[in-house]
């Protein structure tokens, strides 16, 4: 019950804060909403990004930017660009550059999404392309929408790692934000960073992608984890447990699932009650040695 309370939860959080839907549907993960005078801290995303005068890539760039400088978008432009699949406006944006305060402008798509970063580490990402994945299926032809995610890691100017992943284009893709962890326990791991993908609904997944950021410098993905829930009919709940949690094994990650669905039943307040109906569990080991996670069978 507790668990369905804290859906219920997120669902009313999402009707009461969603936003408007943007202009540029490819461009709906980088949460990116301007506000009269509202400015907003993000990364360059591109391994390299030209910063031009003025919204059009017919003008010689002015600078040159790298994955990781600092950028404060201050406008958007209704002024659009495709690149690899993906439609999105022009930003205005000012930056420091050489000890200079600098302005001009950028397609959105090589700007990250949220920023993450633990001291002089930064963890950037954004979506780098658009792909379909197409199957047959009795002889009948059907096309799903795909975006590659990138996850980058920098330091003090230096691109150290990279990795890729790729997630639906539905409504998961509608909100994105991450965090970032401890090692949680996990042999020469010094960070966990946790990419969120989400819908602004009930009934809509929330997708969580995994990485650990060993301490000589290695990206390695880990297993995800997805819930969802619609408040008062299921849900269906993902949980880990890592080493330096309450009934953490070491260097092992132990995955929950359950779900539940509603019954005839109500509460005092009136409120279906919900039974479990299905439990998993699975254990992930941690090789630190050959940085790689194995499932026990």
């Amino acid at each position: 019950m507790k668990k369905f309370l804290l859906f219920l939860f997120v669902c009313i959080s999402h009707q009461l804060f969603a936003q408007e839907e943007p202009n540029f549907p490819d461009m709906r993960s980088w949460s990116l909403y301007m506000n009269g005078t509202d400015t907003i801290d993000r990364y360059i995303f591109a391994d390299t990004a030209y910063i031009r005068i003025s919204p059009d890539t017919k003008q010689t760039p002015t600078d040159t930017l790298l994955a990781g400088d600092n950028i404060t978008v201050t406008g958007m432009t209704t002024k659009s660009l495709t690149i690899r699949g993906i439609q999105g406006p022009w930003l205005k944006i000012a930056y420091t550059k050489n000890g200079e305060y600098r302005k001009g402008y950028i397609w959105q798509g090589l700007v990250s999404c949220t920023p993450l970063r633990r001291g002089d580490l930064k963890f950037v990402y954004g979506i780098e392309r658009k792909i379909d994945s197409i199957t047959l299926t009795d002889n009948r032809k059907d096309t799903f929408p795909y975006y590659r995610v990138r996850l980058k890691v920098v330091q003090n100017g230096v691109l150290l790692a990279k990795t890729m992943q790729t997630i639906g284009d539905n409504e998961t893709a509608n909100f994105s934000s991450g965090k970032i962890m401890s090692g949680m326990g996990l042999t020469n791991v010094q960070h966990i960073v946790v990419l969120t993908f989400t819908g602004a609904a009930c009934g809509v997944p929330t997708d969580d992608y995994y990485y650990a950021w060993t301490k000589d410098g290695q990206l390695i993905q880990l297993p995800s984890k997805t819930n969802i829930g619609d408040a008062g009919a299921y849900y269906h709940t993902e949980e880990f447990t890592f080493p330096n949690e309450k009934n953490g094994q070491p260097d092992m990650i132990v995955w929950n699932m359950e779900e539940a669905e509603a019954t005839d039943k109500v509460d005092k307040d009136g409120m279906n009650i919900l039974k479990v109906t299905d439990k998993k569990s699975a254990r992930y080991v941690w090789d630190a040695e050959n940085k790689k996670v194995t499932a026990i069978k």
